[in-house]
């Protein structure tokens, strides 16, 4: 996919990340809303604490926010192994993907993870053929900028988009 079919297609995203964590794992996702979502890189979180509607069906929210954002972070504990959301939230991210030819998922391992044999062989395959991001890497942050969205898209209240030059996650 050209570069400017992807910004074309991330011009359509309402975010700029899913962040796809299990619920025993809630505590590790403040630091994320707050390095992503404040300063100067001010991305758009989406996450099911906040941005899914009460009553509607997970499987269905899952494959919206994934549709709907333009990277999936995913971070990857033991917890979240052991999570059937959790993996069914990897293999739509991983679907799509697939879908549309370009590089949306960044995996967050943390050092608790020692082995993907809790994956199915897709999933434990996508881990060993790909990159990710351990989470222990003294520069994690800088890495996961550099992973996010270079060019963001703005919506103003009047309606109207201005897209964003963002180089190496510095506004």
């Amino acid at each position: 996919m050209s570069l400017a079919s992807q910004r074309e297609l991330d011009s359509l995203k309402k975010f700029d990340a899913f962040l796809s964590f299990t619920h025993k794992d809630e505590a590790l996702i403040e630091e994320f809303v707050d390095r992503l979502e404040s300063g100067s890189h001010c991305f758009r979180l989406c996450f099911y604490l906040r941005d899914w509607l009460v009553g509607e069906s997970i499987p269905l929210c899952i494959s919206q926010s994934v549709n709907d954002s333009r990277r999936t972070i995913i971070l990857m504990t033991n917890n979240f192994l052991k999570s059937t959301w959790g993996r069914l939230e990897f293999r739509i991210a991983l679907h799509a993907i697939i879908q549309d030819r370009c590089k949306r998922l960044i995996v967050v391992l943390y050092p608790e993870v020692q082995s993907f044999d809790d994956l199915d062989s897709e999933l434990r395959t996508y881990m060993v053929m790909n990159t990710y991001l351990r989470r222990d890497d003294h520069n994690f942050w800088n890495k996961l900028m550099y992973a996010m969205p270079h060019s963001k898209v703005r919506r103003e209240p009047d309606g109207e988009t201005i897209e964003l030059s963002v180089l190496n996650g510095n506004a």
